[in-house]
């Protein structure tokens, strides 16, 4: 009951017509469903029988969202994936996380919110503050357990500006959750450069979730756009900070790209290529393109496979993957085939712990500071 009254409390706003597609959620069919092993050193949690993991080692998630009641309330449930046919929108509450996390070892979630635009902006300025509001309050709920990327207001560069100030000095978030467009503008849009310029001075962790553009939408009207559209707008948003040269003018910023980049793998030769050679791209990778794309950080969310994992483990190290698992829109069953897989990509012991959380404790200190009393605990 406490818990209900937390979430309640924290809803503002009034409920609005939706005016995004949903964020369409992947089949976890299409993992393959296994079981996690057992860790070799294992703890009762605070949940119940639930286990976590033991000091020797941290599970950090930074592809965790969340779904509070104000954002149900002014997106509609289209936008969190239903109506439609054999889809169901995923139910979510704080404890439905810290359960799910207890069962498979995860020491903390790093949460981030879903699209929050709408053409209304003086409503997706109040949604944002208030989704940030909410999982500030996750933290200070469960500081152990939860870290947040807290979402941007864009394309509304002013009012952008003024939530990373609000985010890091009065909510003290762990880094900014950006979509790869807002209404159809990628993120090297030069609109957008006085956000990366603050981003880079302040030497923020940027994590880049995927959402698909107007253009794309319903070309395949029985699919869901996170099938293919999404990795595709990764791939999208990733070439405009290329060739937009925010990456090379902003170098102190640590970005973290979802589903292990999307198609940016299997395309970062090409780019590279045609890159160096096009008068006009050139210039604004003035090194080449491989160092840039092998200096970012790339999530496993539905990618944790070995033919995933060898397409981006040709461009970076086990250094620059990071432990995603897209809960709950890849329901817990996607959680399990996910820390499973990464078993089978032929990760040592060592590159294993890093993904599961070493490399992601690096980037975060917060989280990787709190998280180390729920792995001790």
């Amino acid at each position: 009951m406490h818990q209900e009254n937390n979430e309640r409390n924290l809803e503002t706003g009034r409920a609005a017509r939706p005016a995004r597609r949903k964020l369409g959620m992947m089949m976890a069919g299409l993992l393959a469903s296994k079981v996690v092993p057992g860790m070799a050193q294992t703890e009762k949690g605070t949940t119940g029988n639930a286990v976590v993991a033991s000091a020797a080692l941290q599970r950090i998630d930074v592809h965790h969202h969340f779904l509070p009641p104000v954002f149900r309330e002014t997106m509609g449930e289209a936008a969190i994936g239903a109506p439609a046919p054999n889809r169901v929108a995923p139910q979510w509450r704080v404890a439905d996380s810290l359960a799910v996390m207890d069962r498979h070892g995860i020491t903390t979630a790093v949460v981030s919110a879903p699209p929050l635009w709408m053409p209304d902006m003086a409503k997706t300025r109040t949604l944002t503050r208030a989704c940030n509001e909410f999982s500030a309050q996750m933290v200070a709920d469960h500081p152990t357990r939860f870290g947040t990327f807290a979402a941007l207001p864009l394309p509304d560069v002013s009012a952008a500006l003024k939530e990373i100030d609000h985010a890091f000095d009065v909510l003290k978030a762990d880094g900014i959750g950006l979509m790869t467009n807002y209404a159809d503008r990628y993120l090297g849009h030069a609109d957008f450069a006085p956000v990366f310029d603050e981003l880079n001075r302040r030497k923020a962790v940027v994590y880049v979730h995927p959402t698909s553009c107007s253009c794309s939408r319903s070309l395949l009207p029985d699919e869901p756009d996170s099938l293919i559209e999404f990795p595709h707008d990764t791939t999208r948003t990733v070439a405009s900070l290329l060739f937009s040269g925010t990456f090379t003018r902003c170098p102190d910023i640590r970005f973290i790209f979802s589903h292990a980049g999307g198609t940016v793998p299997y395309l970062a030769t090409r780019m590279a290529m045609l890159g160096s050679i096009d008068k006009g791209l050139a210039p604004h990778v003035p090194g080449g393109v491989m160092p840039i794309l092998r200096r970012l950080y790339y999530d496993t969310a539905i990618s944790a496979n070995p033919m995933s994992m060898a397409a981006l483990l040709k461009l970076v190290t086990p250094a620059n993957v990071l432990l995603g698992t897209d809960f709950p829109f890849v329901p817990e069953h996607g959680m399990e085939a996910t820390l499973a897989g990464l078993r089978d990509v032929g990760f040592s012991d060592t590159e294993l712990r890093a993904v599961e959380g070493g490399n992601a404790a690096r980037l975060l200190d917060r989280v990787a500071r709190d998280g180390a009393r729920t792995a001790a605990a």
